[in-house]
């Protein structure tokens, strides 16, 4: 064999020294995906916020157990099925959509603000009224809508709900919450009506075979302390009109000098090439005029500082 052919030979001290290579070699890391952001709902609650408030929402369903058992001599659970966070406009524009909305009963604090609401879809507030009847089969909500009477047991029925719920929430945030009195459906009561952030328990309360769904509604900014989320230092006019400024002396503006105008004819502008001179036909007397983002502001001469070409404002274009 020759020695040009033995010099590609793989050798064992070769072939090790490629094995241990290979194992040296790190393994490819599978690709991370960015997880999606869903722009329309606020994102005010962290995962432990979110425990917290989930925890909240449970012992809110268990005191409606409790509460209907105890009054009613009943043998009903009481569940959260979910917790969701949503902006003010955008809970409106589901909830108003006319007698085809869900049943909205207004919420208030003790300064009588509303501040929050329960929300019954039609299908859930007939089954409640006709619970509330002693006959689950009661012809309830004919043709899609509730007589006065009907209207009126919904309304009972908030109320009674409102209390469990709100011996939970005095007990834990020290908010007592109670009806205004205002049933109404496919409208919205809420004094948050744009970009306020909103939670949202939704509760189920299960009658042996038979459940009924509901959810409570309370702005979030009720909810920072017990999350643990930190409240914004309140700003007096005067911080606040600082801070606007500090922000407007960051904003990027065009400027432009102008001279005097001529007029210059198509064929000459045409043929003009680097290091032409363009002749006016009027000296310079007054100075440049000054324009940011198009506006004329000031008046200027051309002058030279340290080897740049510079403008010095004479007077502000308004005087």
């Amino acid at each position: 064999m020759s020695r040009e052919a033995t010099s590609f030979l793989f050798t064992r001290e070769k072939l090790q020294r490629l094995v241990e290579r290979a194992r040296q070699t790190a393994a490819p890391q599978p690709e991370v995906k960015a997880e999606e952001f869903d722009w329309g709902r606020p994102h005010r609650f962290g995962a432990e916020a979110r425990a917290l408030l989930e925890g909240l929402g449970s012992r809110m369903a268990l005191s409606i157990k409790k509460g209907i058992n105890e009054q009613f001599n009943g043998s009903v659970e009481g569940i959260l099925k979910g917790i969701q966070e949503h902006f003010a406009y955008r809970l409106a524009q589901t909830v108003s959509v006319g007698n085809e909305g869900p049943y909205v009963v207004g919420l208030r604090d003790e300064s009588k603000q509303c501040i929050g609401c329960l929300l019954f879809t039609f299908e859930n507030a007939r089954f409640l009224v006709a619970q509330m009847l002693n006959d689950p089969e009661a012809a309830v909500g004919q043709n899609g809508e509730f007589s006065a009477l009907e209207e009126s047991i919904l309304m009972d029925t908030s109320t009674v709900l409102t209390t469990f719920l709100s011996e939970v929430l005095e007990e834990q945030i020290r908010l007592k919450i109670q009806p205004t009195g205002q049933l109404v459906r496919g409208d919205w009561v809420m004094r948050s009506r744009i970009l306020e952030d909103l939670c949202e328990w939704t509760l189920e309360i299960q009658y042996g075979s038979h459940s009924v769904e509901f959810s409570l509604v309370l702005e979030s900014s009720l909810l920072d302390a017990f999350a643990g989320i930190p409240s914004p230092a309140a700003l007096n006019p005067s911080q606040c009109s600082a801070r606007i400024l500090e922000r407007l002396r960051q904003v990027p503006v065009s400027v432009c000098a102008t001279l005097d105008p001529d007029v210059i004819g198509l064929g000459d502008l045409a043929g003009l090439e680097k290091g032409d001179v363009l002749v006016l036909g009027q000296k310079i007397r007054r100075p440049w005029r000054v324009l940011l983002n198009g506006k004329p502001c000031f008046f200027a001469y051309p002058a030279q500082q340290k080897g740049k070409l510079v403008l010095v404002i004479s007077e502000p274009e308004n005087e």
